[in-house]
């Protein structure tokens, strides 16, 4: 009988062979199973002083597990680290300790490079042969000592990301203060993805950016790889007297998928970069809200530029929009890893809170990519905790056999640990 109220009960506390994140354990073997784990630790490990000493690899695993577990904090790791059950699911002993994970992170820690192996991995065994690379800058508010005022005008810290769309994965990451300019870093960012693509056989076909992008720099080197760009454009000076000149019997209103918006126009021109560039440039121009004494323009506008001189302008349209998808991410890295939190005035702890975000993201995505289905590619996190991570159940042995018990899971939840168990073992 279960008492009619709680002041009856006496508690106690005890280890009981359950974990409530028993899906845990299971993205832990897909990652081993995947060749990560395995890759963290010959890059990372170097001769233990000690047998009690923490590996590096298991430190960053355990780290990216405590993220993927909903973590917000170092601190967070804690929770994990007092589940006993779900330490003995992942074939450990223990697991990190916040203390330790913090000085590990104040260290400088460089995994970068087994992260995009993983990516190219990815890339590699997807089936898709041309990629779309979409690069885009996200700050977010901090009152540590090593964030710089940005040109919001706020202390921040910032992140250029970069994302193959079709996997939605960052192959591209660094973390810098406020103060560094979005423009600086994308071209070198858009080499490296180049670079990764072709490492794995495969090509970058599009890049799209917003108009931190708009350097003839990166338009000439689009041309010379033969990638199609979408870029917004800045309003400079050259931009808008070309803007200018455009007639207005040109202006059409805008069709297809976009015909209800009519109150938005579009032109097409060319546009020409100081370094003698030439640029199919798009305008879209809508009356201005805000129009008095300061503001007297009429119509409010955006440019964007490509290189594609085939494709049908609302198709243009379309493809550029998509660029939005980054915000998409930006969000789930925020809200759903914790990238949004500065745990130290430290700059390098910081950069590596931030890093191990990213990675758990990336890991994230690749499970559901290879392991729980096509079904679950676009669950954010949050989604894959409810359905998959919490998910109560204990690893008994009988006989000469292991068995994974599910406890009152639903029966969607069922088949995701069969579709991963599945995936184990045709690998």
């Amino acid at each position: 009988m279960i008492p009619k109220t709680f002041n009856q009960v006496t508690l106690k506390k005890g280890e009981a062979k359950v974990t409530g994140k028993m899906g845990l354990a299971w993205i832990y073997h897909c990652l081993e199973h995947y060749g990560v784990i395995n890759d963290l630790r010959r890059t990372l490990d170097k001769e233990k002083k000690s047998n009690r000493a923490i590996a590096a690899s298991e430190k960053i695993v355990d780290g990216v597990l405590s993220r993927m577990a909903g973590s917000d904090c170092i601190e967070g790791i804690e929770v994990i680290r007092a589940d006993r059950a779900l330490i003995k699911s992942l074939g450990k002993e223990r697991l990190t300790a916040a203390d330790t994970l913090r000085e590990y992170l104040k260290g400088g820690i460089e995994f970068t490079y087994v992260q995009e192996r993983a990516v190219i991995e990815a890339m590699r065994r997807s089936e898709v042969e041309e990629f779309t690379y979409d690069n885009d800058a996200t700050y977010f508010d901090c009152g540590k000592k090593s964030a710089e005022y940005s040109y919001q005008g706020r202390r921040q810290y910032s992140g250029l990301m970069g994302y193959i769309a079709e996997l939605e994965l960052c192959n591209t990451v660094e973390f810098r203060p406020g103060n560094i300019s979005p423009a600086a870093g994308i071209k070198g960012q858009l080499k490296q993805a180049v670079g990764q693509a072709k490492e794995a056989g495969k090509r970058i076909r599009r890049f799209r950016s917003d108009s931190a992008a708009h350097q003839s720099d990166i338009f000439k080197y689009c041309d010379k790889k033969g990638i199609a760009y979408y870029i917004s454009l800045s309003k400079n000076e050259a931009v808008m007297k070309t803007v200018k000149r455009i007639k207005g019997s040109e202006w059409q209103k805008l069709g297809s998928a976009y015909a209800e918006r009519n109150d938005t126009e579009w032109a097409e021109s060319v546009y020409v970069t100081d370094a003698g560039v030439s640029v199919r440039m798009m305008v879209l121009r809508w009356l201005n809200p805000q129009r008095d004494l300061f503001n007297h323009e009429e119509y409010c506008y955006h440019a964007i530029g490509t290189n594609n001189n085939e494709l049908d302008p609302m198709e243009w349209l379309r493809i550029h929009n998509g660029r939005m998808g980054s915000e998409k991410y930006h969000t789930e890295l925020k809200s759903g890893y914790g990238c949004d939190y500065a745990p130290s005035h430290n700059f390098e702890m910081n950069r590596g809170y931030f890093l191990l975000g990213v990675f758990a993201y990336n890991l994230m995505q690749i499970v559901k990519l290879f392991y729980l289905g096509t079904e679950t590619f676009s669950w954010r996190i949050k989604r894959i905790r409810y359905w998959f991570i919490n998910t109560c159940g204990k690893i008994i042995k009988t006989g000469r056999r292991y068995y994974c018990k599910i406890l009152n899971a639903t029966e969607e939840t069922y088949e995701l640990f069969e579709q991963c168990l599945y995936q184990l073992r045709i690998g």
